[in-house]
C-alpha cells in the first residue's frame, strides 16, 4: 500500500501560513533555531517540542517532555492519534493535519 499524503498547516500563531508535507517516519517540531525538522517562530515552544510519527496505520503526535505541553483539540496529551482535520497546538501555534489517501491523489 502506498503512503497517504500527510500535510500539516499552521493556521494560527506567529508562523501562520507555514505548511509541511510529512515524508519521513518521524518529524520533529520545535522553536526556530532549535534544530527541529519543522521550526516555528514561537517563544512558548521548546527547542524540540513534539514529534509526529507516521506509519501505514496512523499518524501519532508525541510531546517530548516540553515545558508548556502539547494539546490535541485543546486537551493536553503525551501521545495521541491524529486524524484528518485534527487540530493540535504547541505554544500559541495551532496546526491542522490533512491526510489524503494515495488513491484520491492518483485520481486527480
Amino acid at each position: 500500500m502506498d503512503q497517504d499524503t500527510i500535510t500539516i498547516f499552521v493556521i494560527a500563531g506567529p508562523s501562520t501560513g507555514l505548511k509541511h508535507e510529512l515524508t519521513k517516519p518521524r518529524t520533529t517540531i520545535g522553536r526556530a533555531g532549535g534544530g527541529a525538522d519543522i521550526e516555528i517562530d514561537d517563544p512558548q515552544a521548546s527547542a524540540l517540542h513534539g514529534v509526529l510519527a507516521v506509519s501505514k496505520e496512523m499518524v501519532r503526535l508525541y510531546d517530548l517532555d516540553s515545558a508548556s505541553g502539547t494539546y490535541l483539540e485543546e486537551k493536553r496529551v503525551e501521545a495521541a492519534r491524529v486524524d484528518h482535520y485534527s487540530e493540535f497546538r504547541i505554544g500559541s501555534t495551532v496546526f491542522v493535519v490533512s491526510i489524503v489517501p494515495t488513491h484520491v491523489m492518483a485520481a486527480r
